[in-house]
């Protein structure tokens, strides 16, 4: 038997291709139809447009994007032996933007798109996380909001900011808006302590162990509770290898897969379009049923996001989450709602080593438009995973922009007879509800995908 079913309330649409067997899916195909084609709107613009342009390939994750183009950007300098210099200033403010924009995504994620499904599972009202007029969900889109709005401070609006710049950035908070941020982020950690963990902010900080479990008295135990009813620890689970490209202020780099190492070479990343669609070629090809490519790291597939920034940084309580539950939906929930609270304690910390006396900005010598030949890297960790960015310039004018997504890296479809990261994971599933809470749990970006 074979299903065919829409997923929305994601980042887009999707289309889950199930084929069913004794009521288990046997085989799934994640379809993303709708083509965006940034890569193409970038080729023959001047170089500083793509600080305009891919800020709107999502809009969710836009400060990654323009993150990613700036210091690839930066890089096209290093290319040429004309490295720019960006304060330490500029730094903390880039990254300090960039947190804020993963943590309104995230609160947004768990009360939006997961918990409403889980919650399904056993009833049929939703109760306080009724969409539009529950009480928790109402509380969750004004912690969210306000949380947003420290961002809007350095960048002047969201979302699509493009207040970062080779060079630097062209925000110079005083020390008012400082504290003003610091206050919307507390009212997050507030809202953590009380509705979302039950237990005081340090604490949570200090779980160490699988039975800091049972201290959860928030939405994370009702979360919990439901996950270990309906077997949440023991679906969801796919290759078990794991990969972030870039260090951020809560995780590092490196690449998990039967160990640990922080060494990664770049140029092992390959882009796979045997069942991509193509705008070039009009043939008809069976094989081909999404717009979205494959991605693998050394011809292997690799998961990315919140639960391998853990992993990788061996954060102590989801290691030991993932030691008894491995990469299931439980686990991988609990990965991005654990990094809430990382990230609430990391941008405190770094918005009060903000020296306001300090340069923003330090225009380069030499114009983009000036450079005749160069290319470049970056990689960034954004809300759903590692973002890589690779742009070529001739003249000072974008020859080619590749980007790979973090929806790309685990909902890409299957190379040959090796399922997708996600794909792997569905399979298994019990129910076509069950299917899509694993779906959610990567925290799907349809627009980002087919970019």
């Amino acid at each position: 038997m074979k299903t065919i079913d829409i997923v929305e309330r994601i980042e887009g649409e999707a289309r889950l291709n199930c084929t069913w067997e004794d009521n288990i899916v046997k085989d799934v195909q994640i379809d993303f139809l709708n083509f965006r084609g940034f890569e193409y709107i970038l080729e023959e613009k001047p170089a500083l447009d793509a600080l305009i342009y891919t800020p709107r390939i999502c809009g969710i994750c836009g400060q990654a994007h323009l993150k990613a183009t700036v210091e690839a950007l930066e890089n096209i300098y290093k290319d040429i032996n004309e490295e720019l210099v960006i304060t330490n200033k500029a730094k903390i403010l880039r990254q300090i933007g960039l947190n804020i924009e993963i943590l309104d995504s995230h609160i947004k994620w768990f009360y939006m798109f997961i918990l409403p499904d889980v919650i399904k599972l056993k009833e049929k009202d939703l109760d306080q996380y009724t969409p539009l007029k529950g009480q928790r969900w109402l509380e969750a889109c004004k912690v969210a909001s306000e949380t947003i709005k420290a961002l809007a401070i350095l960048g002047g609006q969201w979302p699509h900011t493009s207040y970062m710049i080779p060079g630097g950035v062209v925000s110079d908070p005083t020390l008012l808006d400082l504290t003003s941020m610091i206050n919307y982020l507390d009212s997050a950690t507030y809202f953590f302590e009380n509705s979302i963990s039950g237990v005081s902010f340090d604490k949570y900080l200090s779980f160490s162990s699988v039975d800091d479990l049972n201290l959860l008295n928030g939405d994370l135990k009702y979360f919990t509770n439901l996950s270990f009813e309906y077997s949440l620890q023991k679906y969801g689970t796919s290759y078990d290898r794991h990969i972030a490209l870039s260090d951020s202020s809560v995780s590092k780099r490196g690449r998990l897969r039967q160990r640990l190492t922080d060494k990664l070479d770049l140029t092992k990343i390959k882009e796979n379009t045997q069942r991509t669609f193509s705008i070039e070629n009009d043939i008809k090809d069976n094989q081909k049923h999404t717009w979205s490519k494959a991605v693998t790291y050394d011809l292997m597939f690799y998961e990315t996001g919140p639960l391998s920034r853990s992993l990788v940084s061996n954060n102590q309580f989801i290691s030991q989450l993932h030691k008894s539950y491995k990469d299931s939906v439980f686990t991988r929930v609990m990965a991005r709602v654990d990094e809430i609270a990382r990230l609430l304690q990391s941008t405190k910390q770094l918005i009060k080593q903000v020296d306001i006396s300090e340069e923003s900005y330090i225009k380069p010598k030499i114009s983009l438009k000036d450079i005749q030949n160069a290319s470049a890297k970056s990689v960034v960790e954004a809300c759903r995973g590692s973002l890589y960015h690779n742009i070529s310039l001739e003249k000072g004018i974008i020859k080619k922009y590749d980007v790979i997504t973090p929806t790309v890296w685990n909902l890409g479809p299957q190379i040959k007879d090796e399922e997708g990261v996600a794909q792997r994971a569905i399979i298994g599933s019990p129910s076509l509800d069950i299917a899509k809470i694993v779906l959610r749990s990567f925290d799907v970006c349809s627009v980002c995908t087919t970019h």
